[in-house]
């Protein structure tokens, strides 16, 4: 099993698992105040609560999942992707309290990890309200990163980023990604079906 505890975000350490290791549990992540964890029927709740509201779907290309059980889906469908190995689906909570208050999905931008190295990977994440403004996401996506960055060693990370969400730029860009470009009319909302311009937010790790 793989137990990650990140409280010293600057030591620098490479380790060698192979990909069948690193998937052979859930890889969980301890930073100094959250848990990231791997997500189950029991977060479908929290999970539909907070895709409920708004403001976390306001520069999404969809309106999230439509009731608990439909979340409870889609967390399933996250854990079947992780066994075949497409993509880690973390759930972030407090490390006192389990109840969940975001997500943090890392997968290839093709293929599987299997495929390690020849593809950059794609961060993806998302935060309750009213946990915004408080470093949470921060937080997280530093101990990604840096379990990243030991156990899966890629050149490239990148995210998508809809301009109109400078939140999201300047939390990236302050931990090190830098826009390298607009693709323009790039996803179509599932709902909406309006063409949505994307701002790509790269790192490169070597």
């Amino acid at each position: 099993m793989i137990d990650v505890r990140i409280l010293n975000m600057n030591e620098e350490r490479v380790v060698d698992v192979s990909i069948e290791a690193l998937f052979s549990t859930f890889p969980k992540i301890e930073t100094e105040r959250l848990m990231l964890r791997q997500m189950e029927a029991m977060d479908a709740m929290d999970l539909h609560a907070f895709y409920a509201n708004k403001k976390v779907t306001k520069h999404l290309d969809w309106h999230g999942p439509a009731s608990a059980a439909d979340s409870g889906t889609l967390i399933e469908s996250w854990n079947q992707a992780f066994r075949e190995r497409r993509l880690i689906p973390w759930g972030i909570s407090l490390r006192e309290q389990p109840q969940l208050m975001g997500t943090v999905i890392l997968m290839p931008t093709r293929g599987a990890f299997d495929d390690e190295h020849r593809f950059p990977l794609t961060l993806g994440y998302d935060l309750r309200p009213d946990q915004w403004n408080k470093g949470i996401m921060t937080e997280a996506l530093r101990g990604v990163i840096d379990f990243t960055k030991h156990y899966i060693h890629p050149n490239r990370i990148q995210a998508e980023v809809v301009p109109d969400n400078q939140a999201s730029i300047k939390l990236l860009s302050k931990l090190g990604f830098q826009q390298e470009g607009l693709l323009r009319q790039y996803l179509m909302h599932e709902v909406t079906h309006k063409l949505l311009d994307v701002a790509i937010m790269a790192l490169l790790m070597n």
